[in-house]
Protein backbone atom coordinates (compact mmCIF):
# COMPACT_ATOMS: atom_id res chain seq x y z
CA UNK A 1 0.00 0.00 0.00
CA UNK A 2 1.21 3.45 -0.68
CA UNK A 3 1.07 6.55 0.77
CA UNK A 4 -2.19 8.43 2.16
CA UNK A 5 -3.80 10.75 -0.88
CA UNK A 6 -6.69 12.92 1.07
CA UNK A 7 -9.33 13.53 -1.40
CA UNK A 8 -11.06 17.05 -0.23
CA UNK A 9 -14.77 17.20 -1.45
CA UNK A 10 -16.60 20.03 -0.62
CA UNK A 11 -20.36 19.60 -0.17
CA UNK A 12 -23.41 21.96 -1.18
CA UNK A 13 -26.32 21.44 -2.19
CA UNK A 14 -25.31 18.28 -4.26
CA UNK A 15 -27.90 15.64 -3.49
CA UNK A 16 -28.43 15.81 -7.29
CA UNK A 17 -24.85 14.28 -7.93
CA UNK A 18 -22.93 13.42 -4.84
CA UNK A 19 -23.25 9.98 -4.70
CA UNK A 20 -22.02 9.56 -8.24
CA UNK A 21 -19.29 11.33 -7.51
CA UNK A 22 -17.79 9.34 -4.61
CA UNK A 23 -18.98 5.99 -6.39
CA UNK A 24 -15.80 7.40 -8.70
CA UNK A 25 -14.08 8.13 -6.09
CA UNK A 26 -14.34 4.36 -4.79
CA UNK A 27 -13.79 2.59 -7.66
CA UNK A 28 -10.00 3.59 -7.53
CA UNK A 29 -7.25 0.77 -8.61
CA UNK A 30 -5.68 3.01 -6.07
CA UNK A 31 -6.65 2.28 -2.85
CA UNK A 32 -4.77 4.21 0.15
CA UNK A 33 -6.80 7.12 -0.03
CA UNK A 34 -9.14 9.13 2.01
CA UNK A 35 -12.30 11.09 1.28
CA UNK A 36 -12.80 14.31 3.27
CA UNK A 37 -16.31 15.64 2.57
CA UNK A 38 -16.78 19.17 3.87
CA UNK A 39 -20.62 19.65 4.27
CA UNK A 40 -20.75 23.50 3.96
CA UNK A 41 -24.24 24.13 5.18
CA UNK A 42 -26.71 22.50 2.72
CA UNK A 43 -30.38 22.74 2.32
CA UNK A 44 -31.25 19.98 0.58
CA UNK A 45 -30.59 16.27 1.46
CA UNK A 46 -26.67 16.72 0.77
CA UNK A 47 -26.13 15.99 4.99
CA UNK A 48 -27.96 12.84 5.16
CA UNK A 49 -25.85 11.47 2.06
CA UNK A 50 -22.98 12.24 2.94
CA UNK A 51 -24.11 10.21 6.33
CA UNK A 52 -25.10 7.54 4.19
CA UNK A 53 -21.94 7.59 2.28
CA UNK A 54 -19.99 7.17 5.45
CA UNK A 55 -21.57 4.59 7.01
CA UNK A 56 -20.93 2.75 3.21
CA UNK A 57 -17.04 2.68 3.53
CA UNK A 58 -14.84 3.92 6.40
CA UNK A 59 -12.35 5.73 4.45
CA UNK A 60 -14.92 8.60 3.99
CA UNK A 61 -15.03 11.24 6.51
CA UNK A 62 -17.95 13.89 7.26
CA UNK A 63 -16.35 17.22 8.28
CA UNK A 64 -19.56 19.95 8.96
CA UNK A 65 -19.11 23.71 8.55
CA UNK A 66 -21.63 26.82 8.12
CA UNK A 67 -22.33 28.09 4.93
CA UNK A 68 -18.94 29.84 4.10
CA UNK A 69 -18.37 28.76 0.75
CA UNK A 70 -16.17 26.61 -1.31
CA UNK A 71 -13.25 28.58 -0.22
CA UNK A 72 -13.44 28.19 3.32
CA UNK A 73 -14.47 24.17 2.77
CA UNK A 74 -11.09 23.38 0.74
CA UNK A 75 -9.54 25.36 3.06
CA UNK A 76 -10.86 23.59 6.12
CA UNK A 77 -10.07 19.80 4.12
CA UNK A 78 -6.91 20.94 4.05
CA UNK A 79 -6.55 21.23 7.55
CA UNK A 80 -8.04 18.24 8.66
CA UNK A 81 -6.13 16.69 5.63
CA UNK A 82 -3.90 13.27 6.68
CA UNK A 83 -2.37 12.42 3.13
CA UNK A 84 0.72 12.64 2.07
CA UNK A 85 -1.07 14.28 -1.34
CA UNK A 86 -4.16 16.36 -1.44
CA UNK A 87 -6.70 15.86 -4.41
CA UNK A 88 -9.45 18.22 -4.80
CA UNK A 89 -12.61 16.87 -6.53
CA UNK A 90 -15.53 19.20 -6.85
CA UNK A 91 -19.19 16.67 -5.74
CA UNK A 92 -20.46 16.83 -9.17
CA UNK A 93 -17.60 15.69 -11.10
CA UNK A 94 -16.09 12.07 -12.16
CA UNK A 95 -12.67 10.66 -12.18
CA UNK A 96 -11.78 7.57 -14.27
CA UNK A 97 -11.03 4.76 -11.68
CA UNK A 98 -7.05 4.79 -12.31
CA UNK A 99 -6.76 8.47 -11.85
CA UNK A 100 -5.68 8.74 -8.11
CA UNK A 101 -3.03 5.93 -9.27
CA UNK A 102 -1.98 7.82 -11.95
CA UNK A 103 -0.81 10.78 -10.53
CA UNK A 104 0.63 9.27 -7.71
CA UNK A 105 3.29 7.75 -9.54
CA UNK A 106 3.90 11.02 -11.66
CA UNK A 107 4.43 12.82 -8.28
CA UNK A 108 6.44 9.84 -6.72
CA UNK A 109 8.41 9.68 -9.91
CA UNK A 110 8.93 13.55 -10.43
CA UNK A 111 8.54 15.36 -6.64
CA UNK A 112 6.83 18.17 -8.26
CA UNK A 113 4.44 20.51 -6.77
CA UNK A 114 1.43 19.25 -8.23
CA UNK A 115 -0.12 16.64 -10.50
CA UNK A 116 -2.45 17.69 -13.41
CA UNK A 117 -4.50 15.88 -16.26
CA UNK A 118 -7.04 16.77 -19.11
CA UNK A 119 -10.01 17.92 -18.30
CA UNK A 120 -12.84 15.77 -20.50
CA UNK A 121 -16.37 18.49 -20.50
CA UNK A 122 -20.12 16.87 -20.35
CA UNK A 123 -23.42 18.17 -19.86
CA UNK A 124 -24.99 14.40 -19.63
CA UNK A 125 -24.92 11.47 -17.15
CA UNK A 126 -24.27 9.03 -20.15
CA UNK A 127 -21.97 11.04 -21.86
CA UNK A 128 -20.35 11.06 -18.65
CA UNK A 129 -20.46 7.30 -18.31
CA UNK A 130 -19.34 6.52 -21.56
CA UNK A 131 -16.46 8.73 -21.21
CA UNK A 132 -15.42 7.02 -18.12
CA UNK A 133 -14.55 3.68 -20.14
CA UNK A 134 -12.46 5.67 -22.78
CA UNK A 135 -8.79 6.21 -22.07
CA UNK A 136 -8.15 9.70 -23.80
CA UNK A 137 -4.75 9.24 -24.26
CA UNK A 138 -3.18 12.57 -26.39
CA UNK A 139 0.92 11.90 -25.75
CA UNK A 140 3.20 11.03 -23.26
CA UNK A 141 3.05 12.14 -19.88
CA UNK A 142 5.91 14.80 -19.48
CA UNK A 143 7.32 17.03 -16.51
CA UNK A 144 7.24 20.71 -16.58
CA UNK A 145 9.81 22.81 -14.44
CA UNK A 146 8.89 26.10 -12.66
CA UNK A 147 9.73 28.48 -15.78
CA UNK A 148 7.47 26.51 -17.96
CA UNK A 149 4.35 26.01 -15.76
CA UNK A 150 4.09 29.52 -15.26
CA UNK A 151 3.92 30.12 -18.93
CA UNK A 152 1.47 27.43 -19.13
CA UNK A 153 -0.50 29.25 -16.17
CA UNK A 154 -3.54 30.02 -19.08
CA UNK A 155 -4.07 26.28 -20.16
CA UNK A 156 -7.23 25.05 -18.47
CA UNK A 157 -4.91 22.28 -17.03
CA UNK A 158 -3.50 24.68 -14.30
CA UNK A 159 -6.71 27.46 -13.78
CA UNK A 160 -8.81 25.46 -12.21
CA UNK A 161 -7.90 23.16 -9.25
CA UNK A 162 -10.39 20.17 -10.06
CA UNK A 163 -8.57 17.52 -10.50
CA UNK A 164 -4.82 18.88 -9.29
CA UNK A 165 -2.94 16.30 -7.14
CA UNK A 166 -0.71 18.67 -4.93
CA UNK A 167 1.54 17.99 -2.35
CA UNK A 168 0.70 18.76 0.91
CA UNK A 169 4.48 20.41 1.96
CA UNK A 170 3.51 22.38 -0.46
CA UNK A 171 0.27 23.97 0.99
CA UNK A 172 2.15 25.33 3.99
CA UNK A 173 1.35 28.84 3.87
CA UNK A 174 -1.59 28.65 0.87
CA UNK A 175 -4.41 29.31 0.96
CA UNK A 176 -7.49 29.92 -1.17
CA UNK A 177 -8.54 33.22 -0.53
CA UNK A 178 -12.55 33.29 0.30
CA UNK A 179 -13.08 36.68 -0.51
CA UNK A 180 -13.54 35.48 -3.82
CA UNK A 181 -16.16 33.81 -5.14
CA UNK A 182 -14.76 33.23 -9.00
CA UNK A 183 -11.02 31.80 -10.26
CA UNK A 184 -10.15 31.92 -6.28
CA UNK A 185 -8.61 28.34 -7.94
CA UNK A 186 -6.42 29.90 -10.60
CA UNK A 187 -5.00 32.63 -7.80
CA UNK A 188 -4.60 29.18 -6.26
CA UNK A 189 -2.73 27.49 -8.34
CA UNK A 190 -0.72 30.44 -9.30
CA UNK A 191 0.56 31.00 -5.48
CA UNK A 192 1.83 27.46 -5.02
CA UNK A 193 3.65 27.58 -8.31
CA UNK A 194 5.52 31.25 -7.39
CA UNK A 195 6.89 29.18 -4.20
CA UNK A 196 9.21 27.09 -6.81
CA UNK A 197 8.30 23.40 -7.77
CA UNK A 198 7.45 22.04 -11.02
CA UNK A 199 3.71 20.26 -12.42
CA UNK A 200 3.94 16.58 -13.83
CA UNK A 201 1.49 16.60 -16.53
CA UNK A 202 -0.68 13.32 -17.78
CA UNK A 203 -1.72 13.23 -20.99
CA UNK A 204 -5.13 11.84 -20.49
CA UNK A 205 -8.61 13.67 -20.06
CA UNK A 206 -9.61 11.36 -17.04
CA UNK A 207 -10.79 14.41 -15.25
CA UNK A 208 -14.50 14.48 -15.82
CA UNK A 209 -16.04 18.15 -15.87
CA UNK A 210 -19.73 18.47 -15.53
CA UNK A 211 -21.26 21.57 -17.08
CA UNK A 212 -24.61 23.08 -16.09
CA UNK A 213 -26.19 25.37 -18.20
CA UNK A 214 -27.55 27.23 -14.99
CA UNK A 215 -24.40 28.73 -14.00
CA UNK A 216 -24.08 29.90 -17.60
CA UNK A 217 -25.46 33.85 -16.01
CA UNK A 218 -23.84 33.36 -13.00
CA UNK A 219 -20.53 33.39 -15.23
CA UNK A 220 -20.99 36.84 -16.45
CA UNK A 221 -22.48 38.90 -14.16
CA UNK A 222 -20.43 41.64 -12.76
CA UNK A 223 -19.41 40.30 -9.48
CA UNK A 224 -18.09 37.40 -11.14
CA UNK A 225 -16.19 39.47 -14.47
CA UNK A 226 -14.82 41.99 -11.58
CA UNK A 227 -13.40 38.94 -9.12
CA UNK A 228 -11.74 37.20 -12.48
CA UNK A 229 -10.57 41.02 -13.27
CA UNK A 230 -8.89 41.29 -10.15
CA UNK A 231 -7.18 37.60 -10.34
CA UNK A 232 -6.01 38.42 -13.46
CA UNK A 233 -4.29 42.12 -12.73
CA UNK A 234 -2.59 40.16 -10.04
CA UNK A 235 -1.29 37.48 -11.83
CA UNK A 236 -0.27 40.15 -14.94
CA UNK A 237 1.56 42.47 -12.20
CA UNK A 238 3.37 39.83 -10.23
CA UNK A 239 5.01 38.83 -13.30
CA UNK A 240 5.73 41.81 -14.13
CA UNK A 241 7.65 42.75 -10.77
CA UNK A 242 9.26 39.24 -11.04
CA UNK A 243 10.92 40.13 -14.34
CA UNK A 244 8.43 37.28 -16.31
CA UNK A 245 8.17 40.60 -18.88
CA UNK A 246 6.96 37.61 -21.52
CA UNK A 247 4.11 35.91 -18.71
CA UNK A 248 2.64 39.85 -17.94
CA UNK A 249 2.17 40.39 -21.74
CA UNK A 250 0.43 37.30 -22.24
CA UNK A 251 -1.58 37.75 -19.14
CA UNK A 252 -2.57 41.11 -20.56
CA UNK A 253 -4.06 39.45 -24.10
CA UNK A 254 -6.19 37.43 -21.30
CA UNK A 255 -7.37 40.24 -19.90
CA UNK A 256 -8.05 42.07 -23.21
CA UNK A 257 -9.74 39.03 -24.57
CA UNK A 258 -12.13 38.87 -21.15
CA UNK A 259 -13.28 42.27 -21.30
CA UNK A 260 -14.33 41.67 -25.17
CA UNK A 261 -15.71 38.45 -24.26
CA UNK A 262 -18.02 40.09 -21.11
CA UNK A 263 -18.65 43.19 -23.29
CA UNK A 264 -20.14 40.85 -26.35
CA UNK A 265 -21.69 38.64 -23.41
CA UNK A 266 -23.54 42.07 -22.40
CA UNK A 267 -24.63 43.17 -25.71
CA UNK A 268 -26.14 39.38 -26.50
CA UNK A 269 -28.05 39.26 -23.63
CA UNK A 270 -28.96 42.96 -23.26
CA UNK A 271 -27.40 43.40 -20.27
CA UNK A 272 -26.06 47.50 -19.63
CA UNK A 273 -24.45 46.81 -16.59
CA UNK A 274 -21.82 44.61 -17.95
CA UNK A 275 -21.41 46.09 -21.26
CA UNK A 276 -20.01 49.90 -19.33
CA UNK A 277 -18.29 47.78 -16.89
CA UNK A 278 -16.21 46.30 -19.74
CA UNK A 279 -16.07 49.76 -21.06
CA UNK A 280 -15.04 50.72 -17.76
CA UNK A 281 -12.10 48.09 -17.66
CA UNK A 282 -11.16 49.01 -21.52
CA UNK A 283 -10.41 52.69 -20.55
CA UNK A 284 -8.65 51.58 -17.97
CA UNK A 285 -6.39 48.75 -19.75
CA UNK A 286 -5.77 51.03 -22.47
CA UNK A 287 -4.07 53.86 -19.65
CA UNK A 288 -1.24 51.15 -19.01
CA UNK A 289 2.33 50.72 -19.96
CA UNK A 290 2.15 47.06 -20.78
CA UNK A 291 -1.11 47.70 -23.10
CA UNK A 292 0.78 49.15 -25.39
CA UNK A 293 3.48 45.82 -25.43
CA UNK A 294 0.20 44.36 -27.17
CA UNK A 295 0.35 43.82 -31.03
CA UNK A 296 -0.93 47.01 -32.93
CA UNK A 297 -3.91 44.53 -34.48
CA UNK A 298 -4.80 43.29 -31.01
CA UNK A 299 -4.98 47.18 -30.10
CA UNK A 300 -7.02 48.51 -33.29
CA UNK A 301 -9.17 45.39 -32.56
CA UNK A 302 -10.14 46.14 -29.33
CA UNK A 303 -10.82 49.80 -30.00
CA UNK A 304 -12.88 49.33 -32.63
CA UNK A 305 -15.22 45.99 -30.90
CA UNK A 306 -15.87 48.76 -28.17
CA UNK A 307 -16.81 51.66 -29.49
CA UNK A 308 -17.46 50.68 -33.33
CA UNK A 309 -18.99 47.47 -32.82
CA UNK A 310 -20.10 46.69 -36.48
CA UNK A 311 -17.14 47.88 -38.05
CA UNK A 312 -15.10 45.66 -36.04
CA UNK A 313 -17.17 42.36 -37.09
CA UNK A 314 -16.33 43.32 -40.89
CA UNK A 315 -12.66 44.07 -40.16
CA UNK A 316 -11.91 40.77 -38.70
CA UNK A 317 -13.34 39.18 -41.63
CA UNK A 318 -11.44 40.93 -44.03
CA UNK A 319 -8.30 40.07 -41.36
CA UNK A 320 -9.53 36.45 -41.74
CA UNK A 321 -9.86 36.28 -45.51
CA UNK A 322 -6.49 37.62 -45.52
CA UNK A 323 -4.99 35.52 -43.51
CA UNK A 324 -6.45 32.49 -44.81
CA UNK A 325 -5.19 33.32 -48.39
CA UNK A 326 -1.83 34.09 -47.08
CA UNK A 327 -1.94 30.33 -45.06
CA UNK A 328 -2.92 28.93 -48.51
CA UNK A 329 -0.19 30.56 -50.97
CA UNK A 330 2.16 29.70 -48.14
CA UNK A 331 1.36 25.64 -48.56
CA UNK A 332 1.13 26.26 -52.03
CA UNK A 333 4.73 27.78 -52.73
CA UNK A 334 5.82 25.13 -49.99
Amino acid sequence: MGDLISVIVPVYNSEQYLCSCIESVLKQTYSAFEVLLIEDGSEDSSPEICEMLCQKDKRIRLVRQEHKGVSAARNLGIEVSQGKYLFFLDSDDLIHPQLLEALYQLQEENHTVLAAEGICYGTADDFLKAALLKTSIRGDDFYMDNKKALEYMNNPMLCGIGGKMISRTATDNVRFNETLGHGEDTLFVYQLLTKGGGVSVLQRDWYYYRRHEENASKEFSVKACRERYRIECYIRDHELQSKRKENAICREYNIIAGITEWYNKGRRCQNSNLMKYAKYLAKREKKLQIFRQLSWKTRLYFSLFLYCYPLSSVIFKIWKICEDYAGSRGRQTG
